[in-house]
């Protein structure tokens, strides 16, 4: 009991002493010195200690670090069961389930077969930077109070192990708590772009509740998982990565409830886009590409929004305009679309629009 009493207090008198020596350095030494001396004692501890340290930070330049973004997601959902003592929950309109996420500061643990490692969530409170150019370039040095970026730390003999296999799992854990998570929205356009107030898709219709034929029924949905299960192939072949059904039919018949059956099976956005909001061929590659892998576009009433002008009659006095209707059946706009094999879908409607004043000249013809 003694020799306790004894280091305890040789601990104490060793802790004491270390605040006064620093206390004094704080007071007497320049800065320039006290951050050389800061610089050797880190560096001294670098080649003496076994542990190396990856800093991950939120922003990359202007866009969100993707490994940042999938270590906030993956280490919230260990938050719950690990040995973390303080964690924040959230939960949006918009999201299905409660999310939790480290709070500031927090240190979680994590095994990956037989390497440990230790995740430590920082944030400081930093002032704005005034500097322009630099505010320009990286979205670390906007106008923030806090900068956040994780720690991550581990045996140095581990760092291949860490690099090619550890934190390409967390990539794809990430991944697929987002798509358990995900719910559909509702994209549609507000002028001239996708509008941000998107809405969650609320329609409950899957394929266990949609009245269609049994046989078509499990054929739509075989294609539909052989195309999900398929990118590599596409890859391999060379083609685009996506798949074009033509619904066509009354109103009332279903075509909107097959499109959320099939948005809520692959669980995909939906991006409805009416081509009378679209001015120009510019406009609708900016909508197109502006839209994110893995979503659906829907096009309502494909052989109705088109105004084609005859440009055989501009010479022609009093013209009707009723002659400009072109009389296409819906199978023959599916083959033109089929037929499309370029990955750019705004090249694909650019052959519509040729097929049907190809269309509307024949029949010009055969009238007169």
């Amino acid at each position: 009991m003694p020799k306790a009493k004894s280091v305890l207090s040789t601990a104490a008198s060793l802790a004491a002493s270390a605040m006064l020596i620093r206390s004094i350095c704080n007071e007497l030494l320049p800065t320039d010195i006290q951050d050389y001396i800061y610089s050797s004692l880190h560096s001294l501890s670098y080649h003496i200690s076994s542990q190396i340290t990856i800093v991950i930070e939120e922003f990359q330049g202007l866009s969100i670090n993707e490994v940042f973004d999938a270590a906030n997601v993956y280490l919230g959902s260990m938050a719950t069961t690990s040995s973390a003592q303080r964690f924040q929950v959230m939960k949006s309109e918009k999201e299905k389930r409660i999310g939790t996420t480290l709070n500031r500061n927090e240190e979680i643990v994590d095994v990956f077969g037989d390497l440990k490692l230790k995740w430590k969530f920082v944030c400081k409170q930093v002032q704005a930077t005034k500097n322009r150019n630099l505010l320009q370039q990286d979205n670390n040095a906007r106008l923030r109070s806090e900068v956040r970026h994780y720690e991550l730390s581990f045996h140095r003999k581990q760092k291949d192990v860490v690099l090619n296999l550890y934190l390409p799992h967390v990539l794809e854990k990430a991944k697929a708590i987002k798509e358990e998570n995900h719910m559909v929205k509702l994209h549609t356009v507000e002028y001239g772009c996708w509008d941000a107030n998107d809405m969650v898709l609320k329609h409950p219709m899957n394929f266990n509740t949609l009245a269609l034929d049994s046989e078509l029924k499990k054929a739509i949905m075989e294609d539909l998982d052989n195309f999900m299960n398929g990118k590599e192939y596409y890859t391999r072949v060379g083609k685009a990565w996506k798949r074009g059904y033509l619904l066509y039919g009354p109103p009332g018949t279903g075509k909107s409830s097959l499109i959320a059956a099939m948005a809520n099976h692959l669980k995909f956005d939906i991006y409805d886009l009416d081509l009378t909001d679209v001015q120009s061929n510019s406009d609708l590659r900016s909508l197109l590409l502006s839209m994110p892998s893995r979503s659906m576009l829907v096009i309502e009433d494909i052989d109705c929004s088109i105004t084609l002008e005859n440009r055989d009659s501009k010479d022609q006095a009093g013209h009707n305009q009723g002659d400009n209707k072109v009389n296409v059946t819906p199978a023959e706009v599916a083959g033109e679309l089929m037929k499309s094999k370029c990955k750019y879908a705004e090249i694909s409607l650019q052959g519509i629009v040729k097929f049907l004043h190809a269309k509307m000249n024949e029949q010009h013809k055969v009238t007169n």
